[in-house]
């Protein structure tokens, strides 16, 4: 099943340029809507995180904000930054943003408004940078200081939003995390569903909830995979029992 695109026209100065995003499935719409100041998304594999998250970005960027993607991984900055690209690539073309590979960004020349994605494990790799919106995607993954220690002072400047993306790590994943709690992006999770406030929100979706992902291929993992971790990687669940959860 291919995943259709959502032309959308926007004006600039005398310029009209085509913004190309990809249709978001129901999950993806649900957080795209969302206004909570702070956001958790808790999603399978191949959930469509990465790529609905990258429709906010560019969302966000078409209203003047400044975005900054972080993430652990090379490969998950790849993702994100291929879909960004592509949603922009008329107005890069026509000279309206500069893109610069090399820092993995998209600025409207003369504004604040940027887009930059880059690797964060920790807050070291985080510092020197403000945003208005500041996404952790794989958050899981990350030290805990990437965002008490850094990234909630890069949101003072304008009141910015964040938003939280992890899967449930699962003993493959755990020896790759830089977090000294590894179960803490599961535990913001839980602080953000007791919230009453409407500062937090939460969204939960597996991997079978992408209808772009083969149906046939999900039912052929499950023989592939333990049972704990199809539990965690593909239906997203947080369980307390998990192997390294303590």
């Amino acid at each position: 099943m291919k995943r259709q695109a959502m032309p959308k026209r926007t004006t600039s100065r005398k310029h009209e340029i085509t913004v190309t995003l990809r249709t978001p499935h129901a999950h993806q719409r649900a957080f795209l809507d969302s206004t909570a100041k702070r956001r958790i998304i808790r999603a399978g594999r191949r959930g469509g995180k990465t790529v609905g998250i990258a429709i906010l970005a560019v969302e966000a960027f078409l209203k003047g904000k400044r975005i900054l993607y972080g993430t652990p991984t090379q490969e998950q900055v790849g993702t994100f930054w291929y879909e960004v690209k592509r949603a922009l690539a008329d107005a890069i073309d026509a000279g309206l943003f500069v893109k610069n590979e090399s820092t993995h960004t998209i600025e409207q020349p003369h504004t604040r408004a940027r887009i930059r994605a880059k690797t964060a494990w920790n807050a070291d790799t985080l510092r020197g940078d403000y945003a208005d919106v500041l996404i952790l995607d794989e958050y899981q993954l990350m030290c805990e200081d990437a965002w008490e220690l850094v990234g909630v002072p890069m949101l003072l400047d304008n009141d910015g939003d964040a938003v939280f993306i992890y899967t449930p790590p699962s003993l493959r994943m755990s020896f790759s995390s830089k977090a000294r709690n590894p179960r803490h992006a599961a535990e913001l999770y839980r602080k953000a569903q007791a919230d009453s406030t409407g500062r937090w929100a939460c969204f939960h979706f597996t991997s079978h909830d992408n209808p772009y992902l083969s149906a046939d291929a999900l039912q052929e993992i499950r023989e592939d995979m333990t049972a704990m971790a199809y539990r965690q990687e593909i239906l997203a669940e947080d369980v307390d029992d998990a192997p390294g959860a303590l």
